[in-house]
């Protein structure tokens, strides 16, 4: 049989089983090879340690066309919108469990192509459950899994730091007064949007203070109240935005610095330095985790949003981790920071997950000057609980509270 006699007719089946079938042009796939590659300053090659696969992603161009192209187009979009696993009856890949997942693009070309509407959708293969191996609430699974990462995460500092003598301990005294400084600095705003939380935060500091000669001198306790201090601030009631970009902002201070690769040297003092910012850095990540598990998301925008950022973070912490085990020749036994991965990766799923429960953006250019309230009265059916809601979500300016005049793009969540 001929390669041809292999291509199917293309189709989606939605999770309440409607089923649309759609002509396509050339197909792909594309997926992730997971794990890390080591380098070592005195052998040659590079050791690569395979940690598994991503699911199958299956990029396509679906055309309708013909007198009833709209409808059908319409149909599809409604069937793409519906919350659960699909299936995809791929033209040349077989039939998957999917999920449609990112940004869906439709084109309507009325005039260039007539009678015809072209999507731009990515389908994501994926697993009969959410949370792979577990049926447990996602929220106390991440808990847990955080939990876990900053025991281990003390652990290791205690282990792969050297403070044998003196000079080590004032050297790092000295690496670990600054960042602590930038913690206070970087995340105080966000504490005092919470009476409690501002109240601990400045306790554990005060406290961090108080005995920075002695916790220098057991490293596991410094590690527990550095974590302690770091991820306090995710309970504030700061915007999730100022949150998360809080979080990553301290971390590419450190990851983006003039210094951000440590190099070997004669001493510990490279080696400490780099294992006091991982601290740091890792813990970044897991206050941005905590900051999303005490976050109530409204729009789907918003939720997905936040997956993309925990993954990008958790991308840019890796490279950097692994450019300073490179560079310093060290090995990592990655105890702690699977830890982190697990609670990053349960929570973009659980993420992914309620998106399909929430609202959908959309968007209007206004055909003549409106008021926000007569806005709201309109899409929301409601003013009073809505209105800060669409002044927020639509950057108004303090003119626009008045009107808003023609040609303004508006969205709105549905």
């Amino acid at each position: 049989m001929a390669w041809q006699d292999r291509v199917k007719a293309g189709a989606y089946i939605s999770a309440q089983g409607n089923r649309i079938e759609f002509e396509f042009e050339d197909v792909s796939l594309g997926f992730n090879l997971r794990g890390s590659a080591y380098e070592f300053p005195d052998a040659e090659g590079t050791l690569v340690q395979r940690t598994g696969n991503s699911s199958r992603r299956y990029p396509l161009r679906i055309f309708f066309s013909g007198d009833d192209h709209d409808l059908r187009a319409n149909d599809f979009e409604d069937l793409l919108r519906v919350q659960g696993v699909g299936r995809l009856e791929h033209p040349f890949y077989g039939t998957i469990e999917v999920v449609p997942f990112g940004d869906v693009g439709r084109r309507d070309d009325l005039k260039s192509a007539g009678n015809q509407t072209v999507f731009e959708v990515t389908f994501w293969a994926t697993i009969d459950t959410v949370y792979p191996a577990s049926q447990d609430d996602p929220g106390s699974k991440v808990l847990s899994a955080l939990g876990e990462y900053g025991q281990a995460a003390a652990n290791w500092f205690l282990e792969s730091t050297n403070l044998s003598g003196t000079g080590e301990q004032a050297q790092l005294k000295g690496t670990y007064t600054a960042l602590q400084n930038s913690v206070v600095a970087g995340l105080s705003t966000i504490a005092d949007a919470t009476d409690s939380v501002r109240d601990e935060f400045q306790s554990i500091d005060d406290s961090i203070n108080a005995s920075i000669d002695l916790l220098i001198r057991d490293p596991l306790t410094l590690a527990s109240q550095t974590i302690a201090l770091i991820e306090v601030p995710s309970r504030a009631a700061a915007t999730i935005t100022d949150r998360l970009s809080a979080y990553r902002d301290l971390a590419r201070i450190i990851t983006e610095g003039d210094d951000a690769i440590q190099q070997p040297g004669f001493s510990p003092q490279p080696s400490n330095d780099f294992h006091t910012r991982d601290l740091y850095v890792s813990t970044y990540v897991a206050g941005a985790v905590r900051a999303v598990v005490n976050n109530e998301f409204l729009t789907r925008p918003d939720a997905l949003g936040a997956a993309d950022f925990l993954l990008d973070f958790m991308e840019e912490t890796t490279n950097w981790r692994d450019d300073n085990y490179t560079s310093l020749g060290e090995t990592e036994t990655g105890a702690q920071y699977q830890q982190l991965q697990e609670a990053v990766a349960i929570a973009a799923g659980f993420l992914v997950e309620i998106s399909f429960s929430l609202k959908q953006e959309r968007s209007m250019i206004l055909t003549r000057g409106r008021t926000p309230v007569d806005l709201c009265a309109e899409l929301y059916g409601e003013v009073d609980d809505v209105l800060d809601f669409f002044s927020e979500s639509n950057n108004l300016s303090w003119q626009e509270h008045l009107e808003i005049n023609r040609g303004r793009r508006i969205v709105y969540y549905v």
